[in-house]
């Protein structure tokens, strides 16, 4: 776990503007952004004297006192696997820094009791030691890799240690706790669950939408010929959105084909077309993405 230490939360919202990259992320094959919505509400446990707040890099992590009301506890899902090699959480504030959780299904097997189980890492405390819950199942207690004091239960042992004992597990969710009982003030940047590296920000996601867009158009009637203008304009990207399927338009006179476009956000085409006395009927139709959009009759004789 690596951690810095802050004396104030003003200091430590400071700190977030000039983040380096985070040290371990280069270690991590898959970078997992984890937003508001993506926590699992069912298994939160902050109280009323602890919160949690997304930020642009990061989580602010803190509680108001040390009562047993103080803590602050979410977790959010990860992709099926067993038990990972590692857990690593980055914290920028007070000691002792929040624990990391790993919540998972003993066996793989649905219903059977065995579902909810939480192994606890505090390496500030137990260094690479992982704790079971009380509230675990009795399966996964009935195979703790250590049975012994000096660490958060008596059922402990490291990552490697409860992979052998519990080889067919599967890991659903991983998490942190600050408290409870505990004062702490803090910034979690990211937690890495095996090769992969979950950071969290109060962004919205990135949306990719298709291109919208118009076409406006100027008839002017001549003596002897009528000139037809016509303008197309696609629209600017909204904040938080990424360019998707661009937009088509084409033009038809009588039903061939006289220009064609394929416009990305925020262009801007033209087209021009003179029709001369005794050219006859003309149907002009626009079509866009492949519809009709607008149609002009023009009538020039024989």
């Amino acid at each position: 776990m690596k951690l810095m230490i802050m004396g104030t939360v003003a200091t430590t919202a400071a700190v977030l503007a000039t983040f380096a990259p985070v040290a371990h992320a280069a270690a991590a094959t898959k970078t997992v952004t984890v937003r508001q919505g993506d926590l699992i509400s069912a298994l939160s446990d902050t109280r009323p004297a602890g919160h949690v707040d997304f930020l642009k890099e990061g989580l602010h992590v803190y509680t108001d006192d040390a009562t047993s009301n103080a803590k602050a506890a979410e977790y959010f899902p990860v992709a099926p696997q067993g038990l990972p090699d590692s857990v690593d959480l980055t914290w920028y504030g007070t000691t002792p820094a929040p624990g990391s959780q790993l919540v998972f299904d003993a066996d793989q097997t649905a219903g059977n009791g065995n579902d909810y189980n939480i192994l606890v890492g505090e390496p500030a405390f137990y260094g690479d030691d992982f704790w079971l819950t009380g509230g675990s199942s009795a399966t996964a207690h009935g195979v703790c890799p250590e049975i012994s004091g000096g660490s958060g239960s008596a059922c402990h042992g490291t990552l490697a240690e409860w992979q052998s004992a519990l080889p067919d597990a599967q890991l659903k969710a991983a998490g942190f706790s600050l408290g409870s009982g505990v004062k702490g003030d803090g910034v979690i940047r990211d937690i890495q669950v095996g090769d992969t590296d979950y950071q969290f920000t109060s962004e919205p996601a990135i949306t990719t939408v298709p291109v919208t867009g118009n076409v406006s158009a100027n008839e002017v009637v001549r003596r002897h010929a009528t000139v037809l203008s016509l303008y197309f304009s696609t629209d600017a990207l909204g904040k938080n959105q990424a360019q998707g399927k661009k937009l088509t338009f084409k033009v038809t006179d009588n039903g061939q084909a006289v220009f064609r476009d394929r416009m990305g956000a925020d262009e801007t085409s033209f087209f021009k077309q003179r029709f001369v006395e005794g050219s006859g009927k003309h149907k002009i139709q626009v079509l866009k993405n492949g519809a009709v959009d607008r149609t002009f009759k023009i009538n020039m004789g024989r």
